[in-house]
């Protein structure tokens, strides 16, 4: 009894430093939002209209579009590209790299350096601080794909120690707590940046967010060095590189449903990547607001997605996560049908809550129903959901600009809802050939061992890896 009770003290040990992670991660994207106009003032940009959404998978999103319409403003909108691109690029690159380190080293070692990055990067823009212009904003982009590179290792790294720290009948209202700390991170980061920024000065909070990565990765020196939370797994690959991280990401994506829920993932996660940059624009040339709404507009998809991801858990358990991701899809596809109707900026609050519940419930849903019918792929898993938000929000944008140029913002949202609904058939084919919620919760040694470890060559487990999920 003595041994169950610290296991169970040291797995919410490691849920909570798990958290605080995931959330200063997403602080230190968002806490930029309110402060970058003064770096590239002098390049005379007009308007940044920018937004921060949580993001499926664990992720992460990326701050969207500057615009303006004076002479010169193209080389200010190259710079701002530069900078918006790199966390998304970085992560995407390194999803694959952080499965296979984790399979390498186990996901403490991981997250800690996951963490050790964060915390440089934080230092980074900090240090940016004091240059102006254009080259101010390239410096915040080298230190955003650092916080790229390292919130894919996080991002796999976390979700593979929950799932060794934690029980079974725990892990899945963690998963969605654990994506809730997403939406949280995005939601204070906001005000903090602006109200640091106003106090003290632009470096302040990125200052004071390194100091608590800092002291998140002391204390994970502390209480996360067990040998459980530490161990390689077996069979995890030939190597640490790209190519044996990118062959485990495909290999899991090829099995069962896994690669139709990770689609799944993209294609809802593309209406917000598309959005971003396209809706404050539109909204400006429709209805004139003014620039507080701009940003206040998309505050309704964070809350939602909160509410989702940390509550829709339980109900996926018992109506099917089948039931409650295709239900979420069909969501998100009709509120992006709904948004170019929009008459107001105060109705668009009704489609992007819609949005951000969408999105919760599809991560909420599917990621704890993924991992427990296959707990040790966690690694590769992760990483796969991590590539495919972060593609929707590599290309989303650029894709979603592309439309809107030839054909119009309205046409890009009923695109992006028509293939939504359209991806929601294709879905339900696959979850009903390759069910999840017939093995969520009731695994078995003999279902955990069958192609289980991370290399994909069923290799069986050692007798004690992952025991803490059974």
């Amino acid at each position: 009894m003595v041994k169950t009770e610290g296991s169970a003290t040291h797995g919410g040990l490691a849920f909570a430093l798990i958290y605080f992670t995931f959330f200063l991660d997403n602080v230190l994207l968002t806490v930029l939002v309110p402060i970058i106009p003064d770096w590239v003032r002098g390049e005379a940009l007009a308007l940044w209209a920018t937004h921060d959404a949580p993001l499926a998978a664990l992720l992460n999103t990326t701050v969207h579009r500057i615009t303006n319409e004076e002479p010169g403003s193209g080389g200010s909108q190259a710079v701002v590209g530069l900078v918006l691109g790199a966390k998304a690029g970085a992560q995407l690159v390194a999803a694959p790299l952080a499965s296979a380190a984790v399979c390498r080293a186990g996901p403490a070692p991981v997250l800690r350096a996951a963490t050790a990055m964060l915390a440089l990067a934080a230092l980074g823009v900090a240090g940016c601080s004091s240059v102006e212009g254009g080259w101010g904003a390239l410096c915040v982009g080298g230190a955003r794909a650092a916080q790229g590179a390292g919130a894919a290792l996080g991002g796999v790294a976390g979700l593979a120690l929950a799932a060794v720290a934690l029980p079974t009948r725990q892990r899945d209202r963690a998963i969605g707590a654990l994506l809730g700390a997403v939406a949280l991170g995005v939601l204070v980061g906001y005000p903090f940046g602006g109200a640091a920024n106003a106090l003290w000065s632009r470096s302040v909070p990125f200052l004071l967010i390194a100091a608590a990565l800092l002291a998140d990765l002391i204390m994970q020196y502390m209480f996360l060095d067990r040998e459980e939370f530490c161990q390689a797994t077996e069979g995890g690959g030939s190597g640490w590189g790209l190519r044996s991280g990118v062959a485990g990401v495909l290999g899991v994506s090829a099995r069962g449903a896994c690669g139709a829920c990770a689609g799944a993932v993209l294609l809802t996660t593309s209406v917000m990547a598309a959005l971003e940059p396209c809706l404050p624009m539109w909204i400006m040339d429709k209805f004139h607001p003014q620039r507080w709404q701009t940003g206040a507009v998309f505050v309704p998809d964070s809350a939602g997605y909160l509410v989702a991801a940390s509550g829709v858990g339980g109900a996926a358990r018992r109506l099917g996560a089948e039931r409650v991701a295709l239900a979420a899809q069909l969501a998100v596809g009709v509120a992006a049908l709904a948004v170019p109707h929009a008459t107001s900026v105060s109705w668009l609050a009704l489609p992007h809550l819609a949005l951000g519940l969408g999105l919760g419930a599809t991560d909420a849903a599917l990621v704890p129903a993924l991992l427990a019918r296959q707990p040790a792929r966690v690694p590769q898993l992760a990483a796969l959901l991590q590539a495919a938000s972060s593609i929707a929000y590599t290309l989303g944008p650029v894709a979603g600009g592309l439309v809107s140029w030839f054909a119009g913002f309205e046409a890009t949202m009923r695109t992006l809802g028509v293939l939504n609904l359209l991806y929601a058939g294709l879905l339900y084919r696959a979850l009903k050939e390759n069910p999840l919620s017939e093995q969520w919760g009731a695994s078995t040694p003999s279902d955990e061992g069958e192609g289980s470890d991370c290399s994909g060559e069923g290799t069986p487990l050692r007798p004690h890896q992952y025991s803490a999920l059974h």
